[in-house]
């Protein structure tokens, strides 16, 4: 997972086989003017990531039965837009409980953005705006209780560490540019700044790239 496109990126590309074919959740941009050409964006990142061989399947409408069972695809990509509507979607449409089910049978899942955020205990932790008033404030929880922060940046450093104090669990946030390879419950960091983890005991843990922790 991350928040742009750092070597996590890389990582989910090279697990996928020659003629790979993996699944591209971009709903999350639904109602945005880039919703529509979503699908010639990852064409375009699979050609930067030099995988121009690998077929993709957009999912527009999450609730299509064809994608009740996902293991025909070597790996999902979630993209960034908006946490809220996107949680929204997943939960209403069933989806969120078929790719919990892909990643326990071993599947390759990567989010980026507010596809990170919903990996975590909590999505709360997205700055977005909820327009679509959706109340439920958990996410999938395979990070081992821990929430994500998005874009993180410094002058933010106050607020998440509030967010984890008053929430009463712990935030990893995640700079443009770095992100997280969890495998076997360990988080590896990469990119180009360190990941900082905010506790509910009102400290802050830097962890630089290359560095990793249990969850």
């Amino acid at each position: 997972m991350n928040t742009n496109h750092s070597p996590s990126t890389n990582f989910f590309f090279e697990t996928l086989s020659i003629n790979g074919r993996f699944l591209y959740i971009p709903i999350a941009l639904r109602g945005h003017k880039y919703y529509a050409t979503a699908h010639l964006w990852m064409k375009g990142l699979t050609e930067l990531h030099k995988r121009g061989d690998l077929q993709f399947e957009n999912v527009d409408d999450p609730a299509d039965s064809k994608f009740n069972d996902l293991k025909s695809f070597e790996g999902v990509y979630i993209g960034g837009g908006n946490t809220w509507s996107l949680m929204d979607e997943l939960r209403s449409s069933g989806l969120s409980d078929t790719l919990l089910q892909y990643i326990k049978d071993g599947g390759v899942l990567y989010g980026g953005s507010a596809g990170a955020i919903i990996f975590g205990k909590r999505i709360d932790t997205s700055t977005d705006e909820n327009k679509v008033e959706y109340k439920e404030m958990t996410g999938f929880n395979i990070l081992g209780g821990y929430s994500i922060g998005c874009h993180f940046k410094e002058d933010q450093s106050d607020h998440y560490q509030d967010w984890a104090v008053k929430n009463k669990l712990p935030v990893i946030c995640l700079p443009e540019e770095t992100g997280l390879i969890i495998k076997n419950n360990i988080a590896l960091c990469v990119g180009t700044k360190p990941c900082v983890i905010y506790s509910v005991d009102n400290t802050r843990k830097d962890v630089g790239p290359g560095e990793s922790f249990s969850l």
